[in-house]
């Protein structure tokens, strides 16, 4: 297993969508079932519903399937935790190991 290429509190390598990120917190669902989507494959409205409805957890079931694509270590106490405390963060770091991993 590995770890996390993007560090959590990093804006490289889209600071563009890290300002996003910061300017419509609200949005964060989207933003983040946007990232999911690129990596899984699934329609990005779908990765969605789960942050909006479900918020710190369903923000977690997309972490945790962004982190078993790519073998990332983690539990899924850590991305609950994560995403209680830094959501904004965690998102902006998931977008960037999909962009990474991905070459978007």
């Amino acid at each position: 297993m590995g770890t996390w290429d993007a560090k959590l509190c990093t804006c490289s390598p889209s600071e563009t969508f890290c300002i996003l990120v910061a300017l419509f917190p609200m949005c964060y669902p989207i933003f983040q079932g946007y990232a999911v989507s690129k990596s899984i494959h699934e329609p990005w409205y779908i990765a969605c519903l789960c942050p909006l409805f479900l918020c710190c957890i369903g923000a977690a079931v997309n972490r945790r399937k962004i982190r078993n694509k790519y073998l990332i270590d983690g539990n899924a106490c850590e991305d609950c935790m994560t995403h209680c405390f830094c959501s904004l963060c965690a998102v902006c770091q998931e977008y960037a190991e999909v962009k990474s991993k991905e070459r978007l």
